[in-house]
């Protein structure tokens, strides 16, 4: 079970890093105070659903992104992860090496 708060923190904090804002840049975009911010990101409360709105908005996201949990990846984990797969499954190679031909 999700800790919602904390999850949707982390999210927002990634999402904004990604973008390279500050803490204080969203804060003002969003309209709330940084320490506001600081304790959505730190999953310490839960943000309204107008300031939930607002920030999507600033991050340019739609709302629901916001609450995509699982982690991405990233394209060296994924290669990774992909070449292990097939090294010990010739029948999984052999349909990755048809869907790259396909979509190359």
């Amino acid at each position: 079970m999700y800790d919602i708060k904390a999850c949707l923190g982390k999210r927002i904090k990634n999402l904004r890093e990604s973008k390279n804002f500050t803490q204080e840049y969203l804060s003002e975009l969003v309209g709330i105070e940084q320490a506001t911010l600081s304790n959505i990101e730190r999953g310490k409360s839960y943000p309204t659903v107008e300031t939930l709105q607002k920030i999507a908005f600033s991050l340019e996201v739609e709302p629901y992104v916001l609450y995509m949990f699982k982690e991405n990846k990233t394209t060296e984990s994924i290669i990774s992860e992909i070449s292990s797969a097939i090294k010990d499954d010739e029948a999984l190679a052999n349909l990755v090496y048809k869907f790259f031909l396909c979509v190359r």
